[in-house]
């Protein structure tokens, strides 16, 4: 939402004299003026999600067979709960260049498309 306001008010008034549709203000202005906002809440998202082990801890703790792990659950578990502290870092330390290799490709794809 905060995204939406900081589009100026010059280029909605702009595209409402063009004669613009809702789809064309959509697609032309909206989304592409949003998209480095919108880049940063996925990012952020897909961070927390990989590093997110609370829902897979309470609920299941990894479930029948491991099958509701998440990187972070198994590296927890395997390190602390399994007492194989090297394994679970080595788990843990795997987490890092796989989310720095999404955040780069995020940033980069919106780098790209960023409206000038």
């Amino acid at each position: 939402m905060a995204g939406l306001m900081a589009i100026p008010s010059d280029i909605n008034d702009a595209v409402e004299v063009d004669g613009a549709g809702f789809w064309r203000k959509l697609w032309e202005i909206s989304i592409p003026l949003t998209l480095p906002i919108t880049a940063v809440a996925v990012l952020f998202g897909a961070i927390l999600t990989f590093a997110d082990m609370t829902v897979v801890f309470i609920l299941t703790r990894g479930g029948p067979t491991q099958s509701t792990q998440v990187l972070s659950s198994w590296a927890f578990f395997k390190g602390i709960e399994g007492g194989d502290l090297a394994q679970g870092a080595a788990v843990a330390l795997f987490l890092f260049p796989l989310l720095l290799t999404a955040a780069i490709a995020i940033l980069q794809a919106v780098r790209h498309r960023e409206v000038m």
